[in-house]
C-alpha cells in the first residue's frame, strides 16, 4: 500500500489541484494533504511569506477562495520542512502541487513527484519542434517562464492568464493570441489550471493541443506507482 501525501503551497486540502491526479492512482493508495499555509491563521502565514518586488513569485488559493502571490525562495524553504515532517509520519511518496522550481527541495526516503520536471520532460519529448505558446497565472512570472523553457525550439511565446479568475475569458484571450502569433500547441503551466480550462479553451474554439500540468502529473505519477 501507498501513502502519498499531496503537498501544495497554499492551503490543503487542495481538491482542485490533486482530484485528478488522485484518480490515476491505484486504489489501495493512502493520502495525505498538507500545505505550507496550514495553521490557525493561514493569512498571516501568507503575509510571512510574500512575494518580494523583482523576485520569483507564485501565486496560491486560500480556503476562502482569496488569492495571494508568494516568494517563490521562501516557500521552498517552507516546503522542505513540510517534506521532512512528511516522510516522519511515514509518507513514501510527496505529490508537489506547484510547478515552481524548486531545485534544492530533497526527500531523504520518499519519491519526491515534481510537475516542474515532470512537465518540461514530457513537453521537450513530445512537443520537440512543435511552436509552444506557454501560459502563466500573472505578468511577473513571465521572465522565469521565458528562463524555464530555454533551449526549446523554436522558442515558446508566453502569456499570461490567471486560473482563478471568476470567468476564463483572460485564458481564452491570451490563448487565441497565441494560436495567432503561431503556436501549435499550448501549455498552462501552473497547477491551478485544470481540466476545465482546457474545456472551455476547446468550447471557446481553440483547436490546437492543450495541455496542463495536473494532467501530465497524474498521467506519469499513476504508473510510478502501480
Amino acid at each position: 500500500m501507498r501513502n502519498v501525501g499531496f503537498l501544495t503551497i497554499g492551503q490543503a486540502p487542495r481538491p482542485d489541484l490533486s482530484a485528478g491526479i488522485e484518480a490515476a492512482l491505484p486504489a489501495t493508495t493512502r493520502v495525505r494533504h498538507v500545505g505550507v499555509l496550514d495553521g490557525p491563521d493561514p493569512a498571516r502565514a501568507a503575509e510571512r511569506l510574500a512575494a518580494a518586488p523583482g523576485r520569483p513569485t507564485l501565486i496560491t488559493r486560500l480556503a476562502t477562495g482569496a488569492t495571494v502571490t508568494l516568494d517563490e525562495a521562501a516557500v521552498g524553504e517552507a516546503l522542505q520542512h513540510r517534506v521532512d515532517v512528511l516522510e516522519e509520519e511515514g509518507v513514501d511518496t510527496v505529490v508537489l502541487l506547484c510547478t515552481g522550481e524548486f531545485p534544492a527541495l530533497r526527500a531523504r526516503r520518499a519519491l519526491l513527484v515534481e510537475p516542474d520536471v515532470l512537465l518540461t520532460t514530457y513537453v521537450r519529448g513530445v512537443l520537440s519542434g512543435v511552436p509552444m505558446g506557454v501560459i502563466v497565472p500573472l505578468p511577473e512570472q513571465v521572465a522565469a517562464a521565458r528562463d524555464k523553457w530555454r533551449g526549446v525550439e523554436p522558442a515558446p511565446e508566453f502569456a499570461t492568464a490567471s486560473p482563478y479568475a471568476t470567468d476564463e475569458t483572460e485564458l481564452l484571450d491570451a490563448a487565441r493570441g497565441l494560436v495567432d502569433r503561431g503556436a501549435g500547441a499550448l501549455v498552462l503551466d501552473c497547477m491551478g489550471y485544470a481540466d476545465r480550462h482546457r474545456e472551455a479553451l476547446r468550447a471557446g474554439g481553440v483547436r490546437v493541443p492543450v495541455l496542463t500540468s495536473s494532467g501530465i502529473t497524474g498521467a506519469m505519477t499513476g504508473p510510478l506507482l502501480a
